[in-house]
């Protein structure tokens, strides 16, 4: 989905077309099996939340969606100018999501305790062929407006100040995730601590470096793991490239690689990897970090790459 078509999605004009509700939501990590807990969220009037709806499309619209300048798949390295894209179904997230779908169709009415960790607003599209939408927070809309630094009073009918000791509910009018069918839109890293998805990183990192090793191509395999186990960014693996682990199965390429990193290879060919640096650069490079550039011939290391359509 382009930028283009989430203005379209997230137009104020189009609030009307769904049917919504609200939830909001806590955590607990000690509950492995089911870390989510959700309880739907009761207007007096059914109209506030329609208000609500239309404010957050238009907020989102033009605050968050207009100013990016791309959609691009999930790297990792959010570049703030735009917008990251992940499938439901990518190892990274499938199986938390799973969770807290599962979660929220199961949504109490009764009032969590404790603190609430966030809160989505979903929308339930009234025509059958057309996506559902949701937007999660995750932020507490819950606020004690009396605390250490400041007392707050409120105006009675008779024109008194009577201490205020109620909570009051603010909602934000931004996002941290946008859903639309099968895919989820982020604007920050928060979606990470949501579903905890350092632990899945992890994961992702073990079986690329197994991808790795697989090619036969390591002189001294163990080392290579060695030092690639030490390496301290797990999200670096979530963007290996097949086109560079099926380059360095080729003796040649692999040497062109090799000369362009400064790894030295043996006599059958293959790297030697004997430093967490080399080890490093090598990893970088098959995770689309290092690139040669084509005009200066200068080993460039970029974070995130985007493709311009130009």
């Amino acid at each position: 989905m382009s930028k283009e078509t989430l203005l379209d999605v997230c137009n104020t004009d189009k609030a009307e077309l769904y049917t919504w509700s609200m939830f909001f939501y806590k955590i607990d990590r000690r509950s492995r099996e089911q870390p989510y807990k959700f309880y739907k969220v009761r207007f007096k009037n059914d109209q506030y939340l329609l208000t609500y709806a239309k404010s957050l499309m238009g907020s989102v619209n033009k605050f968050q969606i207009t100013p990016i300048e791309a959609v691009q798949e999930y790297d990792g390295a959010n570049t703030k100018v735009s917008c990251d894209k992940i499938v439901l179904d990518h190892e990274l997230i499938a199986s938390p999501w799973t969770r807290f779908v599962h979660a929220l169709g199961f949504a109490s009415d009764d009032k969590i305790k404790g603190k609430i960790n966030g809160y989505v607003l979903f929308g339930e599209s009234q025509d059958a062929e057309d996506n559902s939408i949701t937007f999660i927070k995750t932020a507490n809309p819950i606020t004690n407006l009396t605390n250490k630094r400041s007392v707050i009073f409120t105006t009675t009918s008779q024109d008194e100040l009577d201490m205020f000791t109620d909570t009051v509910c603010r909602l934000y009018l931004n996002t941290d995730i946008l859903v639309i069918g099968t895919t989820m839109y982020t604007f920050n890293h928060n979606f990470e601590a949501l579903f905890d998805i350092e632990k899945t990183m992890a994961k992702v990192k073990s079986v690329a470096i197994d991808t790795m090793v697989s090619t036969n191509a390591f002189s001294d395999v163990e080392s290579f793991k060695t030092y690639a186990s030490q390496y301290t960014s797990s999200r670096t693996f979530i963007t290996l490239k097949s086109d560079r682990i099926t380059r360095i199965k080729d003796k040649r390429k692999r040497r062109t690689v090799a000369t362009m990193l400064k790894i030295e290879l043996d006599d059958s060919g293959k790297f030697i990897i004997d430093s967490k640096e080399k080890a490093s650069y090598l990893i970088k490079y098959l995770c689309f970090k290092i690139f040669k550039d084509g005009e200066t011939d200068e080993i460039l290391e970029a974070s995130t790459i985007s493709t311009l359509s130009i």
